[in-house]
C-alpha cells in the first residue's frame, strides 16, 4: 500500500508540472501586457492619432481589467481555497493537493518561508518550513492505512541531506506503533489525524 501512494504521489506531482509552468509563463505574459497598457494609458496616449486610440483605449482597458480581475481570484484563491474544510474532503484528497494543503495549515499556524520541493529528488521531504528560528522538512501521507517506519526513515534522511533542524511526517491517518517508537528515538515529530485536525482549527470560516 505504501509503495503504491508512493508512485501515485509522484506521478501526481510529475503530472502537474507542465501544467504549472504554463500558467507561470501565461501570468508572465500578463504582467507584461499589464505593464504595456499602463504605459500607454499614461504615456504613449497623447502621442497617437485619434485614428489609432480608438483602438488602443479598449484593448488597455480590457488588458488592465483582466490582470485586476485575475489577481482577485488568484488573491481569493489563496486565502481562502480551504474554507470551512472538512476532514472527509482530506481523506479524498489527491497526494499533491494534500501537499498543498498542509502547506497552507502550516502557513495558518505560524510557519513562514514555506516552500514545496520538487517532484521527483525530494529526498523525503515535500515541505520545508521556518517558525521560532528553526527550519523543518515535512513529509505528508494522505493515507487509508497507518503510516509505517518508511516515512519516518525518509524525512529523517532527508533533514540531513536539506541540513534542515528538525524533520515531522503529517498524515490524516494514524502512526503504527513501531513508527511511534523509531519517531521517539530520531526525534522526528509525528503530526496524526488528532493533531491535524487541532492545525485545521485555524482555517478560515
Amino acid at each position: 500500500m505504501q509503495l503504491r501512494g508512493e508512485s501515485a504521489r509522484l506521478k501526481g506531482k510529475e503530472r502537474g508540472r507542465p501544467m504549472r509552468t504554463l500558467l507561470k509563463k501565461a501570468y508572465q505574459l500578463l504582467w507584461g501586457l499589464f505593464i504595456l497598457a499602463l504605459a500607454y494609458s499614461f504615456w504613449a496616449r497623447s502621442f497617437l492619432p485619434r485614428q489609432l486610440r480608438q483602438y488602443g483605449d479598449p484593448a488597455s482597458f480590457g488588458i488592465i481589467s483582466l490582470f485586476v480581475v485575475i489577481n482577485a481570484i488568484m488573491l481569493y484563491h489563496h486565502h481562502f481555497r480551504f474554507r470551512d474544510l472538512k476532514m472527509e474532503t482530506v481523506d479524498i484528497m489527491e497526494g499533491e493537493k494534500f501537499e498543498s494543503f498542509c502547506a497552507y495549515l502550516l502557513k495558518r499556524n505560524g510557519f513562514n518561508h514555506i516552500q514545496l520541493t520538487q517532484a521527483s529528488g525530494d529526498q523525503g521531504i515535500d515541505i520545508i518550513a521556518r517558525k521560532k528560528g528553526k527550519t523543518i522538512g515535512f513529509q505528508c501521507k494522505r493515507y487509508t492505512g497507518f503510516v509505517g517506519n518508511k516515512a519516518v526513515q525518509e524525512v529523517w534522511a532527508g533533514h540531513h541531506f536539506y541540513q534542515l533542524d528538525e524533520a515531522a511526517v503529517i498524515t490524516n491517518s494514524e502512526f503504527s506503533d513501531s513508527a511511534i517508537a523509531l519517531a521517539d528515538d530520531l526525534g522526528v515529530m509525528l503530526i496524526d489525524r488528532k493533531k491535524l485536525k487541532r492545525l485545521m482549527r485555524r482555517l478560515p470560516s
